[in-house]
């Protein structure tokens, strides 16, 4: 049997880029970048996996492609391309959260649910492993197996033709995704309105009550509707004229499990309100006081089957004192 040196060597090479070199060089980037952070231990088991890749790569092309060796090695470096990239998901992971990446961008920070991403390449991993055992099965027999529906087809083509699907619906909702992601669009209006009640008595402010609405748009002009959004919002005094009656980072208004159910795909949502409440145990050095505001937002929906928790913070919003 002829050992293909070469083939080993180009194919080595390429793994070792695909499994080693891209990842590392793309969490050191992201790194960089503040977006994303990784821990070595977590660098170190990708480094072991991407060398155990290459080894198994290169004795993929250590046996002609007609061969049983070559069908049997193949199969089992489909199967560890799936576990590597389940992996990369957390999936065999202790102590992390399964298919959940965080990453921050400035003021924003995001937690994504890629469950359904995990799950997918792994099926697709194991439908194309699955051809190549019955290739191998049918080379080192002799025999082709073959299913029948109306007419006969070759079982190893079956899960070929499968497979190619497969990878080929993963890629279209890979590019469907990032175009709906670039046609989504969120704005927050610079103006928010108090709503004050005296309680019957204009000169005392210990008996008010105070709450002010916030308005947003939304432009979902992406192919996917967001579903289950639901909004939170917090007001935390960042500057204050007066610490004494109303100290910095002190949390004055809150407003929770805003539900605003499905925003539909190819649709603009202008003027959404959310009404943040004030702790009336805090009205009255508001009422009373100058300040500026950090807007601590979060944001919690379903998107192109992936789970986002997106939090923002708007800070230097300014408060001037009603009374």
């Amino acid at each position: 049997m002829e050992v293909q040196i070469g083939k080993m060597i180009l194919h080595g090479f390429l793994s070792a880029v695909f499994y080693i070199v891209v990842p590392l060089i793309l969490f050191e980037v992201l790194g960089a970048l503040g977006i994303m952070s990784f821990t070595q231990a977590f660098k170190t088991s990708i480094l072991i996996f991407g060398i155990v890749g290459v080894v198994i790569s290169m004795l993929r092309h250590l046996f002609p492609k007609d061969s049983p060796a070559n069908r049997l090695v193949a199969f089992g470096a489909t199967v560890f391309s799936g576990i590597y990239l389940f992996y990369m998901f957390g999936g065999f992971t202790p102590g992390v959260s399964y298919g959940t990446y965080a990453i921050s961008f400035g003021p924003i920070a995001a937690l994504l649910g890629l469950q359904l991403i995990a799950w997918t390449l792994l099926a697709s991993s194991a439908i194309r492993a699955l051809q190549y055992l019955v290739e191998a099965i049918e080379l080192r027999k002799q025999k082709e197996y073959s299913v029948s529906v109306k007419r006969k087809f070759k079982l190893s083509k079956v899960f070929k033709v499968f497979g190619t699907i497969t990878s080929l619906v993963i890629l279209g909702y890979f590019g469907s995704l990032v175009y709906s992601g670039l046609n989504l669009g969120f704005h927050i209006d610079d103006s928010f309105v108090p709503g004050h009640d005296d309680g019957g008595s204009p000169l005392d402010p210990s008996d008010d009550t105070l709450n002010i609405t916030m308005s947003f748009d939304v432009s979902n002009q992406g192919i996917y509707a967001i579903y289950d959004v639901s909004i939170d919002v917090r007001f935390i005094v960042e500057t204050s004229t007066n610490t004494s009656a109303l100290p910095l980072g002190t949390i004055v208004g809150i407003s929770l499990s805003n539900y605003y159910g499905t925003f539909h795909s190819f649709t603009a949502y202008p003027d959404n309100d959310v009404t943040v409440i004030i702790d009336p145990s805090w009205v009255e050095a508001f009422l009373t006081t100058t300040c500026t505001l950090e807007f601590k937002i979060s944001f919690s929906t379903l998107y192109a089957g992936i789970l986002v928790d997106l939090n923002v913070s708007l800070p230097n919003i300014p408060w001037t004192a009603i009374l």
